[in-house]
């Protein structure tokens, strides 16, 4: 009798051991998210106000997302080598790695938005007077970012679907932007280096978007084991 039951209280620590770990991987998620988000946020404010000193303040947080993205691979593998899950733990181990992934490449973007204002100062503050749709497609693609992580820990594969949709509007005003700058008509008396640069940054918005639009669609995986990737091309 004695033995079952130590057995049986042995189960429930395991038990709770996983759990605790798999709480630690979320958690690292989260804090991840938060910090990308407020990368993308502080990015979009330095260039509209060419402060070069919040510009290198969110290329240096792009350190603490890389260290995150490495300890949640690492936990990942550890979780997969010693315990060996099944089911939905499984789903969640996958899908975390793709997710802070999707987060890192988010940091990226932001910080190599930081980058090009911390250049020069005096392409800085031409950029920071032709931002075309460039801010309302960084509240979009931050908004998208938010609620897909939303959804992602909530499991809510309805409200996933409606944030992947709003994609398309981001699309819409990158390739408004592209017009503008490239089109057939020149619309901006801007020399060729600014619309280059301003497109870049448009470009990694986009990107920023797409990336939340990958979270969303893991968040659909998770909650209904549906795989909806390229499913869109």
């Amino acid at each position: 009798m004695t033995s079952t039951t130590t057995l049986s209280n042995n189960d429930t620590n395991m038990e709770r051991y996983f759990h605790a770990e798999l709480k630690d991987i979320k958690t690292d998620i989260l804090k991840m998210g938060e910090a990308s988000i407020n990368m993308v946020r502080d990015s979009i404010v330095a260039l509209r106000t060419n402060d070069r000193t919040l510009a290198l303040q969110v290329r240096g947080m792009d350190d603490t997302v890389d260290e995150l993205e490495k300890k949640i691979d690492r936990e990942a593998v550890r979780y997969l080598t010693l315990f060996g899950p099944v089911g939905a733990d499984v789903r969640l181990l996958m899908a975390a790695r793709d997710v802070s992934h999707d987060l890192e490449r988010i940091a990226d973007e932001a910080s190599g938005i930081a980058r090009r204002i911390t250049r020069s100062s005096s392409k800085a503050e031409s950029l920071s007077s032709n931002l075309l749709a460039i801010p309302k497609m960084a509240e979009l693609a931050v908004l998208m970012l938010e609620d897909a992580l939303d959804v992602f820990f909530r499991l809510d594969a309805k409200k996933a679907e409606e944030v992947i949709s709003r994609d398309d509007e981001v699309d819409y005003l990158y390739r408004e932007n592209y017009q503008i700058l490239f089109g057939e008509e020149d619309f901006l008396p801007l020399d060729m280096i600014t619309a280059v640069e301003l497109m870049f940054i448009s470009k990694s918005i986009e990107r920023i978007a797409d990336h939340a639009t990958n979270i969303a669609e893991h968040a659909v995986f998770l909650g209904s084991g549906e795989d909806i990737r390229h499913r869109r091309a």
